[in-house]
Protein backbone atom coordinates (compact mmCIF):
# COMPACT_ATOMS: atom_id res chain seq x y z
CA UNK A 1 0.00 0.00 0.00
CA UNK A 2 1.06 3.66 -1.00
CA UNK A 3 2.72 5.71 2.08
CA UNK A 4 2.15 9.63 1.60
CA UNK A 5 4.35 11.93 2.85
CA UNK A 6 2.48 15.65 3.81
CA UNK A 7 2.70 18.33 4.85
CA UNK A 8 -0.46 20.45 6.95
CA UNK A 9 -1.57 22.93 9.26
CA UNK A 10 -3.74 21.59 12.27
CA UNK A 11 -7.13 23.62 13.81
CA UNK A 12 -5.23 25.77 15.77
CA UNK A 13 -2.64 26.64 12.66
CA UNK A 14 0.60 24.57 13.82
CA UNK A 15 1.96 23.13 10.65
CA UNK A 16 2.71 19.49 11.02
CA UNK A 17 4.21 17.03 8.57
CA UNK A 18 3.93 13.26 8.44
CA UNK A 19 3.41 10.44 6.37
CA UNK A 20 -0.37 8.41 5.92
CA UNK A 21 -0.94 4.95 4.69
CA UNK A 22 -3.73 4.72 1.96
CA UNK A 23 -4.67 2.96 -1.23
CA UNK A 24 -4.58 6.35 -3.38
CA UNK A 25 -3.73 9.98 -3.16
CA UNK A 26 -7.91 10.59 -2.41
CA UNK A 27 -7.92 8.22 0.08
CA UNK A 28 -4.79 9.84 1.82
CA UNK A 29 -6.47 13.46 1.68
CA UNK A 30 -9.98 11.95 3.42
CA UNK A 31 -8.02 10.44 5.90
CA UNK A 32 -5.74 13.55 6.45
CA UNK A 33 -8.94 15.40 6.51
CA UNK A 34 -10.97 13.41 9.21
CA UNK A 35 -7.74 13.96 11.26
CA UNK A 36 -8.81 17.57 11.64
CA UNK A 37 -6.05 18.81 9.25
CA UNK A 38 -6.05 21.03 6.65
CA UNK A 39 -3.24 19.59 3.64
CA UNK A 40 -0.72 21.74 2.32
CA UNK A 41 1.16 19.42 -0.06
CA UNK A 42 0.79 15.61 -0.27
CA UNK A 43 3.72 13.64 -2.21
CA UNK A 44 3.64 9.77 -2.41
CA UNK A 45 6.49 8.27 -1.13
CA UNK A 46 9.13 6.36 -3.67
CA UNK A 47 9.87 2.77 -1.97
CA UNK A 48 13.31 1.86 -1.75
CA UNK A 49 15.15 -0.81 -0.72
CA UNK A 50 15.83 -0.45 2.79
CA UNK A 51 11.92 0.15 2.88
CA UNK A 52 11.73 -3.56 1.25
CA UNK A 53 14.71 -4.64 3.84
CA UNK A 54 12.52 -3.40 7.06
CA UNK A 55 9.74 -4.97 5.66
CA UNK A 56 11.48 -8.58 5.11
CA UNK A 57 13.09 -7.05 8.83
CA UNK A 58 10.02 -7.41 10.55
CA UNK A 59 9.06 -5.54 13.85
CA UNK A 60 11.53 -5.99 16.91
CA UNK A 61 10.08 -7.01 20.35
CA UNK A 62 12.02 -4.01 22.03
CA UNK A 63 9.93 -1.94 19.39
CA UNK A 64 6.79 -3.46 20.35
CA UNK A 65 7.25 -3.07 24.01
CA UNK A 66 7.82 0.96 23.33
CA UNK A 67 4.75 1.48 21.39
CA UNK A 68 2.77 -0.60 24.48
CA UNK A 69 4.42 1.87 27.40
CA UNK A 70 3.78 4.98 25.09
CA UNK A 71 0.26 4.25 23.94
CA UNK A 72 -0.66 3.23 27.68
CA UNK A 73 0.71 6.97 29.05
CA UNK A 74 -1.08 8.43 25.81
CA UNK A 75 -4.35 6.85 26.76
CA UNK A 76 -3.92 7.63 30.78
CA UNK A 77 -3.30 11.13 29.78
CA UNK A 78 -7.02 11.59 27.42
CA UNK A 79 -5.68 11.13 24.57
CA UNK A 80 -8.39 9.69 21.82
CA UNK A 81 -6.87 6.30 20.57
CA UNK A 82 -6.79 7.44 17.02
CA UNK A 83 -4.51 10.30 17.83
CA UNK A 84 -2.16 8.38 20.20
CA UNK A 85 -1.97 6.01 16.87
CA UNK A 86 -0.96 8.71 14.86
CA UNK A 87 1.40 10.39 17.15
CA UNK A 88 3.08 7.00 17.60
CA UNK A 89 2.98 6.36 14.08
CA UNK A 90 5.09 9.08 12.70
CA UNK A 91 7.34 9.00 15.83
CA UNK A 92 8.47 5.56 14.81
CA UNK A 93 12.03 5.05 13.10
CA UNK A 94 11.01 1.40 12.24
CA UNK A 95 9.63 1.49 8.60
CA UNK A 96 7.34 -1.40 8.88
CA UNK A 97 5.75 -0.74 12.82
CA UNK A 98 5.25 2.59 10.61
CA UNK A 99 2.76 0.93 7.85
CA UNK A 100 1.39 -1.37 10.99
CA UNK A 101 -0.04 1.48 12.96
CA UNK A 102 -1.37 3.82 9.96
CA UNK A 103 -3.10 0.82 8.98
CA UNK A 104 -4.16 0.35 12.21
CA UNK A 105 -5.25 4.04 12.31
CA UNK A 106 -7.32 4.04 9.08
CA UNK A 107 -9.37 0.77 10.42
CA UNK A 108 -10.07 2.21 13.87
CA UNK A 109 -10.86 5.52 12.34
CA UNK A 110 -13.38 3.68 9.72
CA UNK A 111 -15.14 1.95 13.40
CA UNK A 112 -13.08 -1.08 14.01
CA UNK A 113 -11.91 -1.76 17.50
CA UNK A 114 -8.26 -1.83 17.82
CA UNK A 115 -8.36 -5.87 19.18
CA UNK A 116 -9.84 -6.60 16.45
CA UNK A 117 -7.37 -4.74 13.84
CA UNK A 118 -4.36 -5.87 15.59
CA UNK A 119 -4.82 -9.81 15.06
CA UNK A 120 -4.20 -9.14 11.77
CA UNK A 121 -0.89 -9.32 12.29
CA UNK A 122 -0.27 -11.92 14.94
CA UNK A 123 3.76 -11.76 14.70
CA UNK A 124 3.66 -8.67 15.85
CA UNK A 125 0.71 -8.66 18.57
CA UNK A 126 0.06 -11.76 19.35
CA UNK A 127 -3.02 -13.71 20.89
CA UNK A 128 -2.77 -12.49 24.32
CA UNK A 129 -1.83 -9.05 23.47
CA UNK A 130 -5.05 -9.04 21.14
CA UNK A 131 -7.18 -10.49 24.46
CA UNK A 132 -5.91 -7.99 26.66
CA UNK A 133 -6.79 -5.06 24.55
CA UNK A 134 -10.21 -6.77 23.80
CA UNK A 135 -10.39 -6.65 27.68
CA UNK A 136 -9.34 -3.28 28.05
CA UNK A 137 -11.62 -1.92 25.35
CA UNK A 138 -14.99 -3.88 27.44
CA UNK A 139 -13.95 -2.39 30.49
CA UNK A 140 -13.05 0.59 29.92
CA UNK A 141 -9.60 0.33 31.51
CA UNK A 142 -7.37 0.21 28.22
CA UNK A 143 -4.85 2.23 29.67
CA UNK A 144 -4.31 0.28 33.06
CA UNK A 145 -3.96 -3.00 31.07
CA UNK A 146 -1.77 -1.96 28.62
CA UNK A 147 0.84 -0.39 31.54
CA UNK A 148 0.53 -4.35 32.72
CA UNK A 149 1.11 -5.17 29.32
CA UNK A 150 3.75 -2.98 29.15
CA UNK A 151 5.76 -4.56 32.51
CA UNK A 152 4.98 -7.65 31.61
CA UNK A 153 6.85 -7.41 28.34
CA UNK A 154 9.69 -5.48 30.12
CA UNK A 155 10.37 -7.91 32.51
CA UNK A 156 10.71 -10.84 29.52
CA UNK A 157 12.77 -8.42 27.26
CA UNK A 158 14.77 -7.87 30.55
CA UNK A 159 15.34 -11.84 31.13
CA UNK A 160 16.37 -12.25 27.70
CA UNK A 161 19.15 -9.50 27.51
CA UNK A 162 20.45 -11.28 30.79
CA UNK A 163 20.44 -14.78 29.36
CA UNK A 164 22.05 -13.32 25.87
CA UNK A 165 24.38 -11.88 27.85
CA UNK A 166 25.27 -14.64 30.20
CA UNK A 167 25.95 -16.51 26.73
CA UNK A 168 28.26 -14.20 25.45
CA UNK A 169 31.55 -15.72 26.77
CA UNK A 170 30.49 -19.49 26.36
CA UNK A 171 29.64 -18.60 22.54
CA UNK A 172 32.98 -16.98 22.15
CA UNK A 173 34.84 -20.26 23.32
CA UNK A 174 32.62 -22.26 21.03
CA UNK A 175 33.39 -20.38 18.05
CA UNK A 176 36.75 -20.25 18.97
CA UNK A 177 36.68 -24.06 19.66
CA UNK A 178 36.00 -24.49 16.31
CA UNK A 179 38.14 -22.21 14.48
CA UNK A 180 41.59 -23.55 15.73
CA UNK A 181 40.21 -27.40 14.85
CA UNK A 182 39.59 -26.42 11.70
CA UNK A 183 42.88 -24.45 10.99
CA UNK A 184 44.63 -27.40 12.34
CA UNK A 185 42.64 -29.78 10.01
CA UNK A 186 43.44 -27.44 7.47
CA UNK A 187 47.17 -25.96 7.78
CA UNK A 188 48.66 -28.04 10.81
CA UNK A 189 47.83 -31.97 10.11
CA UNK A 190 48.05 -31.55 6.37
CA UNK A 191 52.35 -31.13 6.65
CA UNK A 192 52.14 -33.80 9.50
CA UNK A 193 50.65 -36.04 7.77
CA UNK A 194 53.31 -36.09 4.63
CA UNK A 195 55.97 -35.98 7.49
CA UNK A 196 54.65 -39.04 9.14
CA UNK A 197 54.25 -40.44 5.75
CA UNK A 198 57.86 -39.95 4.63
CA UNK A 199 58.95 -41.40 8.17
CA UNK A 200 56.99 -44.58 6.83
CA UNK A 201 55.84 -44.75 10.60
CA UNK A 202 52.43 -47.43 11.69
CA UNK A 203 50.12 -44.68 12.49
CA UNK A 204 47.91 -44.90 15.99
CA UNK A 205 43.92 -45.04 15.24
CA UNK A 206 43.44 -41.67 16.25
CA UNK A 207 46.02 -39.97 14.12
CA UNK A 208 44.53 -42.24 10.83
CA UNK A 209 41.12 -40.08 11.73
CA UNK A 210 42.33 -37.07 12.58
CA UNK A 211 44.34 -37.34 8.79
CA UNK A 212 41.20 -38.49 7.65
CA UNK A 213 39.42 -35.62 8.74
CA UNK A 214 41.88 -33.52 7.71
CA UNK A 215 41.83 -34.66 3.84
CA UNK A 216 38.16 -33.90 3.73
CA UNK A 217 38.47 -30.33 4.79
CA UNK A 218 41.50 -30.01 2.52
CA UNK A 219 40.51 -32.05 -0.66
CA UNK A 220 36.57 -33.03 -0.27
CA UNK A 221 34.94 -30.18 1.58
CA UNK A 222 31.65 -30.73 -0.95
CA UNK A 223 31.34 -33.65 1.46
CA UNK A 224 31.66 -31.55 4.55
CA UNK A 225 29.26 -29.21 3.18
CA UNK A 226 26.79 -32.60 2.38
CA UNK A 227 27.05 -33.66 5.65
CA UNK A 228 26.16 -30.30 7.01
CA UNK A 229 23.25 -29.87 4.52
CA UNK A 230 21.39 -33.17 5.07
CA UNK A 231 22.25 -32.96 8.57
CA UNK A 232 20.07 -29.33 8.80
CA UNK A 233 17.36 -30.90 6.46
CA UNK A 234 17.77 -34.28 8.99
CA UNK A 235 17.16 -32.25 12.38
CA UNK A 236 14.49 -30.20 10.79
CA UNK A 237 12.26 -32.58 9.85
CA UNK A 238 12.86 -34.43 13.38
CA UNK A 239 11.87 -31.33 15.20
CA UNK A 240 8.56 -31.24 12.93
CA UNK A 241 7.96 -34.78 13.35
CA UNK A 242 5.53 -35.58 16.46
CA UNK A 243 8.16 -38.21 17.92
CA UNK A 244 10.83 -35.20 17.78
CA UNK A 245 8.44 -32.44 19.10
CA UNK A 246 8.23 -35.38 22.21
CA UNK A 247 11.50 -35.49 22.39
CA UNK A 248 12.74 -32.32 22.71
CA UNK A 249 9.75 -31.43 24.89
CA UNK A 250 11.68 -33.85 27.39
CA UNK A 251 14.94 -33.38 26.78
CA UNK A 252 14.47 -30.01 27.69
CA UNK A 253 13.58 -30.17 31.26
CA UNK A 254 16.70 -32.89 31.56
CA UNK A 255 19.96 -30.93 30.08
CA UNK A 256 22.54 -30.45 32.22
CA UNK A 257 22.26 -26.53 33.57
CA UNK A 258 19.62 -25.12 31.28
CA UNK A 259 16.98 -28.16 31.84
CA UNK A 260 16.07 -26.85 35.48
CA UNK A 261 16.45 -23.05 33.85
CA UNK A 262 14.30 -24.01 30.89
CA UNK A 263 11.47 -25.56 33.44
CA UNK A 264 11.33 -22.33 35.47
CA UNK A 265 10.77 -19.83 33.15
CA UNK A 266 8.43 -21.79 31.25
CA UNK A 267 6.67 -21.58 34.79
CA UNK A 268 7.37 -18.43 35.64
CA UNK A 269 5.50 -17.26 31.59
CA UNK A 270 2.31 -19.60 32.75
CA UNK A 271 1.57 -17.72 35.88
CA UNK A 272 2.13 -14.15 34.85
CA UNK A 273 0.41 -14.85 31.06
CA UNK A 274 -2.32 -16.97 33.50
CA UNK A 275 -2.76 -13.53 36.17
CA UNK A 276 -2.52 -10.84 33.54
CA UNK A 277 -5.01 -12.50 31.42
CA UNK A 278 -7.50 -12.85 35.00
CA UNK A 279 -6.89 -9.51 36.27
CA UNK A 280 -8.18 -8.18 32.91
CA UNK A 281 -11.24 -9.90 33.59
CA UNK A 282 -11.18 -12.39 30.51
CA UNK A 283 -12.46 -15.88 31.97
CA UNK A 284 -10.77 -18.60 33.09
CA UNK A 285 -10.77 -21.06 30.62
CA UNK A 286 -10.44 -18.53 27.49
CA UNK A 287 -7.14 -17.31 29.93
CA UNK A 288 -6.08 -20.90 29.83
CA UNK A 289 -6.38 -21.55 25.81
CA UNK A 290 -4.61 -18.47 25.19
CA UNK A 291 -1.59 -19.43 27.58
CA UNK A 292 -0.97 -22.44 25.94
CA UNK A 293 -0.70 -20.59 22.93
CA UNK A 294 1.81 -18.61 24.59
CA UNK A 295 4.08 -21.08 26.51
CA UNK A 296 6.91 -23.20 24.19
CA UNK A 297 7.10 -26.45 25.69
CA UNK A 298 4.63 -28.99 24.21
CA UNK A 299 3.41 -30.35 28.02
CA UNK A 300 2.89 -26.70 29.43
CA UNK A 301 0.53 -26.22 26.14
CA UNK A 302 -1.22 -29.44 26.33
CA UNK A 303 -1.17 -29.02 30.57
CA UNK A 304 -3.42 -25.78 30.10
CA UNK A 305 -5.80 -27.34 27.09
CA UNK A 306 -6.42 -29.68 29.67
CA UNK A 307 -6.96 -27.42 32.83
CA UNK A 308 -8.91 -25.54 30.60
CA UNK A 309 -11.09 -28.37 30.10
CA UNK A 310 -11.52 -29.21 33.80
CA UNK A 311 -12.24 -25.84 34.70
CA UNK A 312 -15.20 -25.96 31.96
CA UNK A 313 -16.82 -28.62 33.63
CA UNK A 314 -16.52 -27.17 37.30
CA UNK A 315 -13.72 -28.49 38.78
CA UNK A 316 -11.15 -26.17 40.36
CA UNK A 317 -7.83 -24.84 38.88
CA UNK A 318 -5.70 -25.85 41.82
CA UNK A 319 -6.90 -29.15 42.27
CA UNK A 320 -5.51 -29.50 38.25
CA UNK A 321 -2.20 -27.70 39.23
CA UNK A 322 -1.89 -30.48 42.64
CA UNK A 323 -2.64 -33.94 40.54
CA UNK A 324 -0.27 -32.70 37.48
CA UNK A 325 3.55 -33.18 38.10
CA UNK A 326 4.79 -30.82 35.61
CA UNK A 327 3.46 -28.01 37.48
CA UNK A 328 5.74 -27.39 41.03
CA UNK A 329 3.67 -27.83 44.45
CA UNK A 330 3.70 -24.20 45.32
CA UNK A 331 1.74 -23.38 42.11
CA UNK A 332 -1.11 -25.67 43.18
CA UNK A 333 -0.77 -24.45 46.65
CA UNK A 334 -1.18 -20.88 45.82
CA UNK A 335 -4.08 -20.99 42.97
CA UNK A 336 -5.92 -23.01 46.39
CA UNK A 337 -5.05 -20.02 48.41
CA UNK A 338 -5.97 -17.53 45.75
CA UNK A 339 -9.26 -19.52 44.76
CA UNK A 340 -10.61 -19.58 48.55
CA UNK A 341 -10.04 -15.67 49.24
CA UNK A 342 -10.55 -14.65 45.76
CA UNK A 343 -7.43 -13.44 44.59
CA UNK A 344 -6.43 -16.08 41.96
CA UNK A 345 -4.56 -13.31 39.92
CA UNK A 346 -2.46 -12.48 42.93
CA UNK A 347 -1.38 -15.26 44.10
CA UNK A 348 -0.57 -16.92 40.80
CA UNK A 349 1.28 -13.21 39.87
CA UNK A 350 3.41 -14.16 43.41
CA UNK A 351 4.49 -17.38 41.99
CA UNK A 352 5.48 -16.05 38.89
CA UNK A 353 7.40 -13.50 40.69
CA UNK A 354 9.05 -16.07 42.87
CA UNK A 355 10.27 -18.64 40.09
CA UNK A 356 11.03 -15.10 38.37
CA UNK A 357 13.56 -14.29 41.03
CA UNK A 358 15.09 -17.91 40.62
CA UNK A 359 15.05 -18.09 36.58
CA UNK A 360 17.16 -14.79 37.36
CA UNK A 361 19.65 -16.06 39.68
CA UNK A 362 20.42 -18.84 37.83
CA UNK A 363 20.96 -16.97 34.79
CA UNK A 364 23.27 -14.59 36.91
CA UNK A 365 25.53 -17.47 37.28
CA UNK A 366 25.03 -19.10 34.20
CA UNK A 367 28.18 -18.55 32.99
CA UNK A 368 29.86 -19.61 36.21
CA UNK A 369 27.98 -22.84 35.69
CA UNK A 370 28.79 -23.53 31.98
CA UNK A 371 32.71 -22.99 32.94
CA UNK A 372 33.37 -26.76 33.91
CA UNK A 373 31.75 -27.45 30.99
CA UNK A 374 33.22 -25.92 28.85
CA UNK A 375 36.57 -26.95 30.51
CA UNK A 376 35.95 -30.03 29.91
CA UNK A 377 35.08 -30.46 26.24
CA UNK A 378 38.45 -27.78 25.77
CA UNK A 379 40.61 -30.02 27.60
CA UNK A 380 39.33 -33.40 25.80
CA UNK A 381 39.53 -31.42 22.40
CA UNK A 382 43.49 -30.36 23.04
CA UNK A 383 44.31 -34.14 24.33
CA UNK A 384 42.58 -35.51 21.29
CA UNK A 385 44.61 -33.47 19.13
CA UNK A 386 47.93 -34.19 21.50
CA UNK A 387 47.51 -37.42 21.65
CA UNK A 388 46.80 -37.97 17.57
CA UNK A 389 49.90 -35.71 16.59
CA UNK A 390 52.57 -36.57 19.61
CA UNK A 391 52.26 -40.23 19.87
CA UNK A 392 53.66 -40.57 16.10
CA UNK A 393 56.71 -38.21 16.87
CA UNK A 394 57.04 -40.37 20.14
CA UNK A 395 57.76 -43.67 17.72
CA UNK A 396 59.37 -41.74 15.37
CA UNK A 397 61.93 -40.74 17.87
CA UNK A 398 62.01 -43.70 20.02
CA UNK A 399 63.31 -45.74 16.73
CA UNK A 400 65.61 -43.39 15.80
Amino acid sequence: MPIYNYTATDATGNRRAGSADAHNQDSALTLLRNQGLYVISLDEKKTSVLDLFSDFRGVPENEVVNFTRQFSTMISAGLPISRALEILGEQTTNGKMKKVLMDILREVEGGSPVSVVMGKYPKIFPRTYQALIKAGESSGKLDEILKKLAENMEKSRELKSKFKAAMVYPIIVFIAMIGVFVLMMVFVIPKLAGLYESMNVELPLITRLMISTSKLFTQKIYIIFGIVIGGFFLIRAFLRSEFGKNSMAFLSFRIPVFGKLNKQTEITQFASTLSLLITSAVPIVESLKIVSEVVGNKYFREAALEAATRVEKGNQLSGYFKSNKIFPPLLGQMAAVGEETGQLDAALLKVADYYGSEVDNAVRGLSAALEPIILVVLGAMVAVLIISIITPIYKITSSI
